[in-house]
């Protein structure tokens, strides 16, 4: 279901920095599709999609585009606020 409204994408919307962005873009009409580890895509509304996601896996990240295009269509914001990982410590640690 392809509609007019815009559309923002949150990769990596945790409960801090990722649920106040998408407040605030949803505040101002968009449709908001939510990626994180730890949603529950059962919990998706009309104008809300979650999407359960691992970044670690690229056909994840594909998967969840192909999925906010099928529901609401192209995003025209997308966040990425995944957790960085770092396999080996920093060469410079300050």
């Amino acid at each position: 279901m392809v509609n007019a409204s815009p559309v923002i994408l949150i990769l990596g919307a945790g409960p801090n920095i990722g649920q106040a962005v998408a407040r605030t873009f949803a505040s101002r009409g968009y449709k908001v599709a939510l990626a994180a580890r730890s949603l529950n895509e059962a919990d998706s509304t009309e104008n809300q999609l979650n999407i359960k996601i691992d970044f670690a896996n690229s056909d994840d990240v594909v998967n969840a585009f192909k999925k906010v295009k099928k529901a609401f269509g192209i995003p025209s914001v997308v966040v990425y606020n995944g957790k960085p990982w770092c396999l080996r410590m920093p060469l410079n640690s300050y």
